[in-house]
């Protein structure tokens, strides 16, 4: 039968604004209606009676199908079907009706709508049919005249439409809970930016033109505005990933993306979408979104800000992580890596490297410390930085740069044909810091980047070691690593552990004592404690071996403390056994002088052993003395305002000035051996023995020559007016006990001599 029933009067006021034919934007998505039905004019009246009509603004897209088996074939091949007229009546009885649950289960058309039409009313669905597949009407043909026809069919997209919306929704804030942990996963910008995109496009549930602004540098952030690129896009902008921001060719995609950044705000039009994320740490993001054929509704913005809010958040956090990555990995100043991250790569390397001639160097700058003391810190920063910029320049990209310590940088690099200490050629030319020309040196260790069973950290430490021994070389100079530097270290460090445990016992420490004589009289007047170490079996290690070492490790600290306690109470036990006073000289170490308590040390180890501290004499060289002028002679005005004296020991040999000298309480002026040794009769006159006794006269001191090994020695400087001496003439260092029995043998010897 005729769906169209001539005798009806159809009302086309009912639904007038839809069946008026506006013009339509080319654009503008159609609603896609399948019409199923065996009967040919039902589907020329169809097509006859909804051509032109507009549903919601939006046009209609008839298909067509004449049997089962055509409609499922069209609906699996077309998508976002909004209504289906489907004929209750085909090929059988109930074939129409059968493709019903086919269409919800298989195809799963949920939101689709279904109007039930048929020719013979006893041929209606049961209500449990239409309510368990979701019919959303069933009319008799007969019943849908043009008017009906029309509400029917409008009803039915609009109940699409709204079901879609809330199903969109429903999807939409799933996809937003779903995304809210996923988006916490990236940590750089890079992955941030791809997972941003793919949650836009789960947002739409397809592929979108889409492009993530964001930063480049993937550093600290410190900076205050990091350098725009497009990290990640998809779709007819996947082109753009690695492009600046200021070189992206779209002007379109430009000038949305100038628009939010300068609004700092998002940016909604008719066909797109710019979203800002902020700026965190000077780091800023954007995400652009193209949506050709699509108007962003009420719902999809709501969405969409929802989606951001959870990307800025989230964008915070990857910043954040950056900057913790960055910190731990890198110098914040020279943006270099830093010590972990270059064994890391060493490491990550290490198998190339062996298998090529890459070479591993550690470059210490000398007396960097100062030069930023003088200089000012900010000059200091400015001086590494150009020391990395000169050092990348001179190795090329490949090889690796890092900053190992404050002034220290590790390289690893072929030199080719060339001496690996080329490099320090770069200090060849003054720093230009601030418009001044900053000559810096530098020395260098080196070791060949062979697999080794320790890794990177063992080739960094032998690099090290070879740094350690250029130390010792000079300023500018450098050592490359070989096994015997290794055996010397092992040595030191077994040396180290013995010198250790025979403090912490006190077994093989012990003091000798030389004395210090009138050469006019022959009597002692002092003596200095010095102290010797005796290995358990018997093995005697030389002063200069030992010292600099606990001076290098710190030990000294604790050896000094030892050595003046033990003199205080060898100086009570000599009075205790008769013999007359005469004054200790002790040493003390840089180290000690720079203790915040070592006054006080100094008291508690006097009050202790009840020694007179008049009998003490307390003995620092010269550059200690200038290390730190004002600091020194505070506390040597505190030492003496407990009675101690106060020597300068190896006078002439440091760089001194006489006006800080001179504001020094120091009480004598201990003559160095270099000078003694090189007295005659013939340089007796104009030497630097005889200028140091006239300073100590005219300072108003007492000097005393040390190193004094012949008579004639002791008769030149007697003839300068230096009243006491110290030296092999009278006596070597011996033990305590051996001391007593020298003042004793000569105490009598002298008496005889009287006789």
């Amino acid at each position: 039968m005729n769906m169209l029933d001539s005798t009806a009067q159809d009302e086309f006021v009912v639904f007038h604004d839809e069946e008026v034919a506006l013009p339509v934007p080319d654009d503008v998505p159609a609603w896609k209606v399948l019409v199923l039905d065996d009967d040919p004019e039902v589907h020329q009246a169809t097509t006859f009676a909804l051509r032109g009509l507009l549903v919601c603004g939006r046009p209609l897209a008839l298909l067509h199908a004449r049997s089962a088996g055509e409609a499922m074939a069209c609906l699996a091949a077309t998508a976002d079907v909004a209504v289906i007229f489907l004929d209750v009546v085909m090929e059988s009885h109930d074939s129409g009706l059968a493709l019903v649950p086919r269409i919800r289960s298989e195809l799963g058309l949920l939101e689709t709508r279904i109007v039930l039409r048929t020719g013979q009313p006893g041929y209606a669905p049961a209500l449990n049919v239409i309510r368990d597949y979701d019919i959303n009407d069933y009319r008799t043909k007969s019943e849908l005249t043009h008017t009906r026809l029309i509400t029917t069919l409008t009803a039915a997209i609009r109940s699409y439409d709204q079901i879609r919306t809330l199903n969109e929704a429903r999807r939409g804030l799933q996809m937003l809970a779903d995304t809210g942990n996923e988006l916490f996963i990236p940590r750089d910008s890079h992955s941030f930016a791809q997972a941003a995109l793919g949650h836009m496009e789960g947002l739409f549930g397809h592929r979108v033109d889409a492009a993530f602004c964001g930063p480049v540098s993937g550093g600290s952030g410190d900076r205050e505005q990091e350098a725009l690129g497009i990290l990640a896009a998809t779709g007819v902008l996947s082109g753009l990933v690695g492009r600046g921001f200021d070189a992206l060719g779209d002007q379109i995609l430009a000038a949305a993306l100038c628009k939010a950044r300068a609004e700092r705000a998002h940016v909604f039009d008719e066909r797109s979408v710019c979203l800002y994320l902020g700026r965190v740490h000077g780091k800023e993001a954007l995400v652009y979104l193209g949506l050709p054929g699509s108007k962003v509704g009420p719902l999809v913005r709501q969405l969409i800000e929802i989606l951001c809010a959870n990307l800025r958040v989230s964008f915070e956090n990857v910043v954040l992580f950056e900057r913790l990555h960055f910190f731990a990995y890198f110098d914040p100043l020279t943006k270099l890596p830093n010590r972990t991250r270059f064994l890391d790569r060493l490491d990550e390397g290490l198998a190339g490297f062996a298998s090529e001639s890459w070479t591993v160097g550690i470059i210490d700058i000398v007396r960097f410390s100062e030069l930023n003391d003088a200089l000012g810190h900010r000059s200091g920063d400015l001086l590494l930085t150009e020391v990395t910029s000169r050092l990348k320049a001179r190795l090329g990209a490949e090889a690796l740069v890092a900053r190992v310590a404050g002034d220290a940088f590790g390289i690893c690099w072929r030199p080719d044909n060339e001496e690996a200490s080329a490099v320090l050629d770069v200090f060849s030319v003054p720093f230009v810091v601030r418009g001044h020309a900053v000559p810096m040196r530098a020395r260098a260790g080196f070791a060949n980047a062979a697999s080794l069973p320790g890794g990177a950290v063992e080739l960094l430490k032998r690099a090290n070691l070879a740094l350690s021994h250029a130390k010792l070389e000079g300023d500018q100079h450098w050592r490359f690593f070989n096994s015997e530097m290794e055996a010397n270290t092992q040595s030191r460090v077994q040396l180290l552990n013995e010198l250790r445990s025979a403090l912490d016992l006190r077994k093989g420490l012990e003091l000798h004592y030389q004395p210090q004589v009138s050469p006019r009289t022959g009597h002692i007047v002092g003596c200095e404690a010095l102290i010797r170490w005796v290995k358990p079996q018997g093995e005697s290690v030389a002063p200069d071996v030992f010292i600099p070492l606990a001076e290098y490790t710190g030990l000294i600290v604790e050896i000094g403390d030892w050595v003046f306690s033990e003199a205080c109470r060898q100086i009570v036990q000599w009075d205790q056994s008769g013999l007359p006073a005469f004054r200790v000289g002790i040493n003390i170490s840089a180290a000690q002088f720079r203790e915040a308590d070592f006054v006080t040390k100094i008291s508690s180890a006097i009050e202790r052993s009840g020694v007179d501290p008049l009998r003490l004499e307390l003995e620092i060289t010269e550059s200690v003395a200038m290390e730190d002028p004002d600091s020194v002679a505070r506390q040597l005005r505190e030492l003496k305002a407990l009675g101690l004296k106060v020597a300068v020991d190896d006078f002439g040999c440091g760089f001194s000035s006489l006006g800080s000298l001179n504001r020094l309480p120091f009480d004598r002026i201990k003559i160095d051996r270099a000078f003694v040794r090189e007295l005659t009769p013939s340089t007796s006159q104009d030497c630097i023995a005889r200028l140091i006794v006239k300073l100590a006269k005219s300072l108003g001191l007492e000097v005393i020559a040390e190193g004094v090994e012949t008579a004639e020695q002791a008769r030149l400087l007697e003839d300068m007016g230096c009243k006491e001496m110290q030296g092999f003439l009278y006596g070597r260092p011996m033990s305590a006990y051996a001391l007593e029995g020298w003042i004793n043998r000569n105490r009598a010897s002298q008496d005889e001599d009287r006789v």
